[in-house]
This record gives C-alpha cells, structure tokens and sequence, in this order.
C-alpha cells in the first residue's frame, strides 16, 4: 500500500489526495466543523486557508484532503516560510492548520494527513516543517523541540508546543534565523494554530 492508496479505516474507505478546483468552500465547511467547540480557536481557521490561498506561499500540491467516500473528512495545509537570518535565507514550511471532522476523529486521519504531506514535501525538495501543536500528536510523528535549534518565532509563544521536523537528511544544518511567515499566517495567535486531531 502506498503513502496516499486508499485504506480502510472502520467502515470507511479514506483516500488522500490534494485538493482540487472548486473544493474551496467544502474545505472551509470541514474545517469549521472541526474547530466547533475547541476553546482556544476564534474559529477563523477556514478563513486563515482563504488567506493563504491567494499568497505565493501556497502550494496547491500540499493543501491535502482526507475523503471518507465523497466527504471530506480531514484537511491539512503546508505553506511556505523562510527562517531568515545572519547566515542568510533558507526556504522551509509552515503546517496549520490541521482539521479532522468531529465524526471521523480517533481513526488516524490527522497523523496519515500529516504523514503523506510530508512524503510530498520532501519530494518537492522543502527540508524542514515548523509548528505551534499538541505536543504528543506531532512528537511522535517525527518532531523536535524548536528550542534544541537556532530559530525562532517571531511571537511569543510556549517552548512546550514550539516543533520543527526536518524532511531530509541534515534538513535542519545551518538554519539560524527567526521564521518568517506568509502574509495571512500571522492574523491568528500562536494558540489558536493548535491542530484539531483527537
């Protein structure tokens, strides 16, 4: 079975694939969906993806749709960032936000989303991802403490849920820098960029 064939989760066949043409506004239904009820989201996530979707930081072959037959059950979305510093700029990416439907939770959709994003990404040559996440979801996908590395965010936010993954090998040598975000990433705060995926 490849990263991105169909399995059998429960009853449900899920397959990933990016998102197409004209999903936009189903997209944003499902991300709402799975941020109702979650305290620190101001439930503007949809409208954060709206944003960067028309920024040269979208990458349209790296906004993932999880579908459970023809709903979208799950989204995921890696735009791009820099970390600039002394040493100069290197391209990296920026995962956020990360949404599963309520109804379709605790069957591994968020971490195969993530997964197969990453199995893209280092396809298209991007060597490191940067988040603000729940700690035991991402760590075990992969993630470090930002803090073990020269970078920084450029707001304040918990060392506790600060992460970075590189996607190849010494994909984090020579970074140093603070992370610069795309225009629209930055209008939600840190805490509300947690990742929905109990």
């Amino acid at each position: 079975m490849t990263a991105n064939s169909p399995a059998t989760l429960g009853k449900t066949r899920i397959a990933i694939r990016a998102e197409r043409p004209g999903e936009a506004g189903t997209i944003a239904d499902a991300i709402r969906q799975a941020y109702v009820g979650v305290p620190w989201s101001d439930h503007r996530e949809h409208l954060m993806v709206e944003r960067l979707r028309q920024t040269a930081a979208f990458v349209p072959a790296l906004s993932l749709v999880a579908l459970a037959g023809d709903e979208i059950a799950g989204h995921v979305l890696l735009t791009k960032a820099h970390v600039r510093g002394p040493e100069g700029n290197a391209e990296i990416l920026a995962l956020a936000p990360l949404s599963v439907v309520p109804g379709h939770r605790g069957r591994g959709i968020g971490a195969r989303l993530v997964r197969e994003a990453h199995r893209r990404a280092a396809i298209l040559g991007f060597r490191a991802v940067v988040l603000v996440g729940i700690l035991r979801f991402y760590d075990r996908l992969g993630y470090q403490p930002l803090n073990r590395y020269p970078i920084l965010l450029p707001f304040e936010a918990s060392p506790e849920i600060c992460r970075i993954l590189p996607l190849v090998p010494d994909g984090l040598r020579g970074l140093s820098g603070t992370v610069e975000y795309a225009p629209g990433w930055l209008d939600h705060q840190a805490d509300n960029l947690i990742a929905v995926i109990k």
